[in-house]
C-alpha cells in the first residue's frame, strides 16, 4: 500500500498533464513491478540534521521515513547504510558529502544532493551503490549526484527492479581522471546477473564533466527513456555490453559523441527509437529488437525533454520544494499572449496554434509586418530581430512583436551619466535621432573609482549593456556609485609587459585587434580550461577589497564565467562575464569582494572550461591603499629551504608521503618513539599555511594522515612535521 506521503504528493499532482511528462510524485518504471516500492510507507517522518542521526536511523529496523536537513558528512569515509523499508527525503538544500550504500529492498531516496570526493581513477566508492541479488525495488528520484570517486551511481551484483528518475549526474573541476557515471552490471563473467538488473532511467540529466557510462549495461533489461545528455566531454553515452538488452527511446542527445555505443557487439539487443540527436557525432543506431517493458508509462516527445529536464526550478536534480510537493506544481497548461506594437504594424502567427500549452511545449512565433511597416524585434518573453523565434512554455508568457513605420518617423535619444564624473555611455548605432523601431544598444563604462549600478528613465536593469527600442523620444540615465561603497582608494592595473610589477603574466596573448581598450591593448586567453591572468597587488592593510574587470565578450555563449584565486586559494568559483554586443563593446563586471593580507598578494583570474572567453582590458582593486607589487614578491614569510628528510625520531619509521606526485589525495606516514606532541602543517611554496593536518600527543607507534588537495591550485606543497625541537620537511607535488 502506498504511503500517505506519496498519496498526498499524488493528490497535489492529480491534474498534472501526463501528455508531456511522467508524474513526478510516484514511482514509475521497473520499481513499480515485483510488488512495488513504498519505502517507509506511512511511518511518521523524523527530521535529522547531523550525520550521526542519519546513519543510525537509515540503518535501523522497521519502516522509517527520514527528512534530512542541512549539510553533513566528511567525504570518502562517510557511508550511510540504508536498511529495508526506508524512505529518505532531503529538505531543500540537504546534502551528504559521502555516499549511500543500499543492500536491502524497498528503499526510496529523494531530493538529496550527494557529493563524492572527486573521481581519482582508483577502485574507490560511488556516491550511491545499489548492490546485491537481495536488493530489489529501489527508487532514486530528484537527486543531484556528482564527483563520485569511482562513479556517481552503480547498480551491480544482481540488484533489480530499480528506477532512477529526475536525477542530475555531473562532475566538477575537482574530478579530472575517471568521470565514469553509471555501471549496470560490473563484470562480463557474472552470469548470475542474467534475469536481474531490471532498471528504468527516466528524466535524468547527464551534464558537464560526465565522460562515459550513461549508463554502461551488462546482462540487464534497461529502459533509457526521456533523458537529457549534454555533457561536452563525452566519449560515449549509452554503452551496450555483454548480453545487454536496452530500449533507448525519446531521449534528447545534445552536442555529445557516440550517443549509442554498441561496443563489442555481444549484446542481446538495442532498440533506438524517437530520439533527438542535436549536433552529435558517432553512432545513433541500435541493433535488434529489445524487450518490451511490462509496465506502462506516459512518454514525452523527445523534442520537449531538454526544456523539461533542464528546468532550474522543477527539472532534474534536488529541485523538490518540500517533501509534500513535487514537480512544477498542479498547472495543466500555460497561456501565451502575443501582441503587435503598434497594433497596426503587423501580425503574429504561432505553431502549434493554441491559446494555452502544456508545460515544456516549444511554440514557434512568426512576425509578419503590415504594408508600410518593418519588423524591428521581439520583447517580453522573446528577444532577437529574426522574424521567427521560439518560446518554451514553462510559465504564462507575453510576447510583443515590434514594428516601425517605414515612412520616415524619427525619435531623439538622450543619455546622461549620474553623477557626470561617474562614467560614460556609448551607443550603437551612434546617432542622436533614430528611425522608429530602431533598437539601440547602450553600454555604460564607469570612470576610475566608480562602478556601474543601474539604468533609469527609458531603460532598466543592472547589466552594463542594455537595449532601447526607439518608438518615442527617450531619455536614459546610467547611474554610477563609487567603488567599495565610497570608501578606500582604487588601483587600476592595465595590461603591460616587461615591468615585473602589477601585471605579471597571462596564458594567452596581448593584442590590439579590437578598438576601445584602454591603452590600446587587452589580453586574449587561450581557449582551454585553467588559462588565466595573474596580478601582484600590495594591500595597505589586511581586509576586504573589491575587484572589477573591464572586458568585451562577443563569443558564441551568452555568458562565460571564471574563478578567482587569491594567493593560490580559490575565493570565488564563478565570476560572470555576460555577453556584449561586439568584441569592441567594453563593459565591466560586478564587484567581487575578496580578502587580502597586508603586503604582497597574488590575484589570478582563471577559466574553468575549454571554451572561448572574454577579452580582459584591466582589473581595478578598491580598498585600503592598494598599490602594484613586484610579481616575485611572496605573501607572508617565504618558505625556508627544504631540509633533508630525516625521521621525527631515529627509532621511528622514516616519514614519507604517497602518492607523490598527487592527483588530489595523498597519505602521510610517520612514526614516534615516545609519547610526544606532533604538529603537521601543509604550506604553499610562498610560506602560506594552507591547513594544519594534526596537532596532538601521540603514543609510540606508526601513524598515517590524509593530505587532501581538493580546491587547491596545482603546484608544489610542503608538509612540515614538528616534534619538539625536531622538524622534517617533505615535498609533495599536486598535479590535478
Amino acid at each position: 500500500m502506498k504511503s500517505k506521503i506519496f498519496t498526498l504528493l499524488c493528490v497535489l499532482m492529480t491534474f498534472f498533464s501526463l501528455s508531456y511528462a511522467q508524474d513526478q510524485c510516484a514511482p514509475v518504471g521497473w520499481c513499480t513491478q515485483n510488488g512495488g516500492t513504498t519505502g517507509g510507507g506511512n511511518a511518521t517522518p523524523v527530521t535529522v540534521s547531523n550525520i550521526s542521526d542519519l546513519t543510525s536511523r537509515a540503518n535501523g529496523s522497521g519502516s522509517r521515513v527520514i527528512y534530512v536537513s542541512g549539510t553533513m558528512g566528511s567525504g570518502v569515509s562517510t557511508r550511510v547504510k540504508v536498511a529495508a523499508n526506508t524512505t529518505i527525503i532531503g529538505l531543500p538544500g540537504a546534502k551528504l558529502y559521502g555516499g549511500f550504500d543500499i543492500k536491502a529492498s524497498n528503499v526510496i531516496i529523494r531530493n538529496m544532493i550527494v557529493q563524492g570526493p572527486g573521481s581519482v581513477d582508483v577502485d574507490g566508492v560511488d556516491c550511491i551503490t545499489i548492490d546485491g541479488s537481495s536488493t530489489n525495488n529501489v527508487w532514486i528520484d530528484h537527486c543531484d549526484i556528482y564527483d563520485g570517486q569511482d562513479g556517481d551511481m552503480d547498480i551491480t551484483n544482481g540488484a533489480s527492479y530499480v528506477t532512477v528518475s529526475w536525477t542530475k549526474f555531473h562532475y566538477t573541476s575537482a574530478s579530472q581522471n575517471h568521470q565514469y557515471c553509471n555501471l549496470i552490471g560490473n563484470s562480463d563473467s557474472k552470469t548470475s546477473d542474467r534475469g536481474r538488473l531490471k532498471v528504468t532511467m527516466v528524466y535524468n540529466w547527464w551534464t558537464s564533466g560526465t565522460v562515459e557510462r550513461m549508463p554502461r549495461v551488462r546482462f540487464g533489461q534497461v529502459h533509457v527513456v526521456n533523458n537529457l545528455f549534454d555533457s561536452p566531454q563525452t566519449n560515449y553515452c549509452v554503452r551496450a555490453g555483454v548480453e545487454a538488452d536496452i530500449l533507448v527511446e525519446s531521449n534528447y542527445f545534445d552536442g555529445v559523441n557516440d550517443p549509442i555505443d554498441l561496443y563489442e557487439n555481444n549484446f542481446t539487443a538495442v532498440t533506438s527509437r524517437n530520439n533527438v540527436y542535436n549536433n552529435t557525432t558517432g553512432n545513433t543506431a541500435g541493433s535488434g529488437t529489445s524487450f518490451t517493458p511490462s509496465y506502462s508509462m506516459s512518454i514525452a516527445p523527445a523534442a520537449n525533454v531538454k526544456a523539461l529536464v533542464s528546468n532550474a526550478t522543477c527539472g532534474a536534480g534536488a529541485t523538490l520544494p518540500s517533501p509534500t510537493q513535487c514537480g512544477c506544481g498542479t498547472s495543466t497548461s500555460y497561456v501565451l499572449t502575443t501582441s503587435a506594437n503598434p497594433s497596426a504594424g503587423g501580425s503574429i502567427s504561432r505553431s502549434p496554434n493554441a491559446s494555452s500549452y502544456s508545460p515544456g511545449t516549444m511554440v514557434t512565433l512568426t512576425a509578419t509586418p503590415a504594408s508600410g511597416y518593418t519588423f524591428t524585434g521581439w520583447s517580453g518573453g522573446a528577444s532577437g530581430t529574426n522574424t521567427t523565434t521560439t518560446v518554451t512554455m514553462n510559465a504564462n508568457t507575453s510576447v510583443t512583436a515590434n514594428f516601425t513605420n517605414s515612412t520616415g518617423t524619427t525619435y531623439t535619444l538622450t543619455t546622461t551619466a549620474n553623477p557626470s564624473a561617474g562614467g560614460s555611455i556609448t551607443r550603437s548605432p551612434n546617432a542622436t535621432s533614430y528611425a522608429a523601431g530602431t533598437v539601440v544598444t547602450l553600454t555604460a563604462t564607469p570612470a576610475s573609482g566608480y562602478v556601474f549600478s543601474s539604468w533609469s528613465g527609458g531603460a532598466s536593469g543592472t547589466n552594463a549593456t542594455t537595449t532601447v527600442t526607439m518608438n518615442a523620444n527617450t531619455s536614459v540615465t546610467a547611474n554610477f556609485t563609487t567603488s567599495g561603497g565610497g570608501t578606500g582608494t582604487t588601483l587600476r592595473i592595465d595590461d603591460k609587459s616587461g615591468t615585473g610589477t602589477g601585471y605579471c603574466s597571462a596564458n594567452g596573448s596581448r593584442q590590439n585587434t579590437y578598438t576601445g581598450a584602454d591603452g590600446g591593448y587587452y589580453i586574449n586567453l587561450s581557449n582551454s580550461s585553467g588559462q588565466g591572468i595573474t596580478w601582484a597587488v600590495s594591500a595597505g592593510a589586511a581586509g576586504t577589497y573589491n575587484l572589477v574587470w573591464r572586458y568585451a565578450n562577443a563569443g558564441s555563449q551568452s555568458a562565460t564565467t571564471a574563478r578567482v584565486l587569491v594567493n593560490g586559494v580559490q575565493v570565488n568559483a564563478a565570476v560572470s562575464f555576460p555577453k556584449t554586443a561586439t568584441w569592441s563593446t567594453w563593459t565591466t563586471t560586478a564587484q567581487i569582494p575578496v580578502t587580502l593580507v597586508a603586503g604582497a598578494n597574488k590575484i589570478r583570474l582563471e577559466t574553468t572550461v575549454a571554451s572561448e572567453f572574454a577579452n580582459i582590458d584591466w582589473i581595478e582593486i578598491t580598498g585600503t591603499n592598494p598599490t602594484e607589487a613586484f610579481c616575485s614578491a611572496a605573501t607572508g614569510a617565504r618558505m625556508e629551504n627544504e631540509t633533508p628528510i630525516t625521521s621525527v625520531d631515529p627509532a621511528a619509521v622514516k616519514p614519507m608521503v604517497l602518492p607523490n606526485p598527487s592527483t588530489g589525495l595523498s597519505t602521510l606516514r610517520f612514526g614516534v618513539a615516545a609519547f610526544e606532541k606532533v604538529m603537521v602543517n601543509l604550506y604553499a611554496t610562498d610560506g602560506r599555511l594552507i591547513k594544519t593536518l594534526t596537532n596532538k600527543t601521540y603514543a609510540p607507534g606508526t601513524y598515517t594522515l590524509p593530505v587532501d588537495y581538493t580546491g587547491l591550485q596545482k603546484g608544489v606543497y610542503f608538509i612540515i612535521i614538528h616534534n619538539g625541537n625536531k622538524k622534517t620537511v617533505l615535498r609533495n607535488t599536486f598535479m590535478h
